[in-house]
């Protein structure tokens, strides 16, 4: 997703500079161009950047927000063998656990009345904990 992201904003960032060349480029002498062709790469470095920054916003803007809105909470009992259980939160209520959303070095720490810092996600079967991690 960031490789589509970096490539579709070169690709503007270098039409929007043929564009703009083709525009300004009438009435300027010999001399100029060495300024110009600066001026251009500048440009289109700039151009560039921005599209990155704004599109890899847009497709990961999400992705970010849960990662910096982590929660805590304890866990209400977790059965190793099942791979499941569940944590209550601290704000209020109840989430699933799964053992894959459990961070691989705190599976073997995981049982009831650990503390957890988790993010939240929601499927088609409702709300559940992702991303957990004992809190020490």
């Amino acid at each position: 997703m960031f490789f589509r992201a970096f490539i579709t904003s070169g690709l503007v960032a270098l039409l929007f500079l043929v564009i703009m060349k083709l525009i300004n480029l009438q009435g300027y002498g010999s001399e100029g161009m060495l300024y110009m062709s600066t001026y251009w790469h500048n440009f289109l470095l700039t151009s560039w950047l921005i599209g990155l920054l704004s599109i890899a916003g847009f497709f990961y803007g999400r992705k970010i927000k849960r990662i910096w809105k982590k929660e805590t909470g304890t866990i209400k009992w977790f059965d190793p063998s099942k791979g499941y259980g569940f944590l209550i939160r601290d704000k209020g209520g109840d989430l699933f656990v799964h053992f894959k959303s459990v961070k691989e070095k705190d599976r073997k720490k995981v049982k009831e009345g650990t503390r957890v810092k988790f993010s939240v996600e929601t499927n088609e079967k409702g709300p559940q904990a992702e991303n957990i991690e004992i809190i020490k």
